[in-house]
């Protein structure tokens, strides 16, 4: 792979004005039990960090195990879930993937603690991006329209959004604060080291479009339930599911590309993709076609794009997630 940051690719824009610094709560006192799950947390990290690479990923495995089939903590959930996605598939091949999406969470969680070693250079070695992934990227920022990339909880999302940032570009992740104001600061250290910056999702609009419009980067990771007031019902596994509407609002308000973002783990190492999503959305399209519209096809663009690489290899998916919890008629009760 070439560098990224070669002469022959576009520079990165400078970081816009208002871009805010990674958020960390620090008005949130923290509690007693708030400092003792923190502690525990830096001592698995120690434990991890000290551990050969290959070794403390080797854990995961059995600690998925574990929590699967003893544990059972949204087990069942998780065992619902795929009876919904995949009711073709026995009982027994079910359970299959749901273990394999508890040892995924395990390698999640074994990756964000050893977080701290990380440096770009690490980054790029670990997850390899395809060279027509690479050229993309570039093409649209070189535009300088910024871009919106929309993923899910998919393999080890996080080295997706550090990957994303390790090729330059200001960078701002849209997530959900912890209620842990030490991990949360913890987590903004380990982030901003790797290049990219957070906002809550409760207050990210004016960030987002701020982002935007100075060329930069946004990544949102959309596929959870948006409830009743946010969502629009788009199909996923043949169900309808609540899904936010904010990767393409941002995108149609900016006329910033939408990409889908991806990542998947082989061994010890990952690969990653991109692939452009609103043009294709939206042909065909009369050019008077209302903002609804619009953000619709755009929504089912990334949807039906994300079922499909879930289901090359359904086990490192976040089956955990009640994906399906709002229905419909709650949102009719609603309105």
């Amino acid at each position: 792979m070439n560098d990224p940051q070669s002469q022959s690719n576009p520079q990165p824009k400078s970081q816009p004005q208002s871009k805010p610094k990674t958020q960390s709560h620090p008005e949130t006192r923290p509690t007693f039990q708030d400092r003792l799950e923190y502690l525990s947390l830096r001592l698995m990290g120690l434990l991890m960090g000290a551990l050969p690479r290959p070794m403390a990923l080797g854990l995961a495995w059995p600690l998925g195990v574990f929590a699967f089939d003893i544990v059972r903590i949204r087990r069942r959930v998780t065992l619902e879930n795929l009876a919904q996605a995949f009711p073709d598939r026995s009982p027994a091949e079910r359970r299959r993937i749901g273990r394999g999406a508890f040892i995924n969470l395990a390698v999640v969680a074994v990756e964000m603690l050893r977080a701290r070693h990380l440096t770009r250079e690490k980054v790029l070695s670990l997850v390899h991006m395809d060279e027509e992934s690479e050229a993309l990227h570039h093409r649209i920022m070189k535009e300088g329209k910024g871009a919106v990339f929309v993923g899910g909880h998919y393999s080890t999302w996080e080295l997706m959004a550090a990957r994303l940032a390790a090729t330059g570009f200001p960078t701002l992740i849209i997530v959900q604060q912890q209620r842990n104001p030490l991990v949360n600061r913890d987590l903004a250290k380990s982030r901003d080291r790797l290049g990219f910056h957070l906002v809550d999702r409760g207050k990210a609009v004016r960030y987002v479009l701020s982002m935007l419009k100075e060329g930069g980067v946004v990544g949102i990771l959309a596929d959870q339930d948006a409830g009743p007031r946010f969502g629009i019902f788009i199909d996923f596994f043949g169900r309808p599911a609540s899904t936010y509407q904010g990767p393409a609002g941002f995108a149609l308000r900016c006329g910033a590309p939408l990409v889908g973002a991806w990542i998947h783990r082989e061994g010890i190492s990952y690969t990653a993709g991109y692939r452009r999503l609103d043009e294709e959305a939206l042909v065909g399209l009369p050019p008077d076609a209302d903002e609804e519209t619009r953000i619709r096809r755009l929504t089912e663009a990334y949807v039906q794009w994300f079922e499909e690489r879930i289901r090359m290899d359904p086990d490192q998916y976040f089956w955990l997630h009640r994906r399906w919890k709002t229905r419909p008629e709650q949102q009719t009760e609603k309105s």
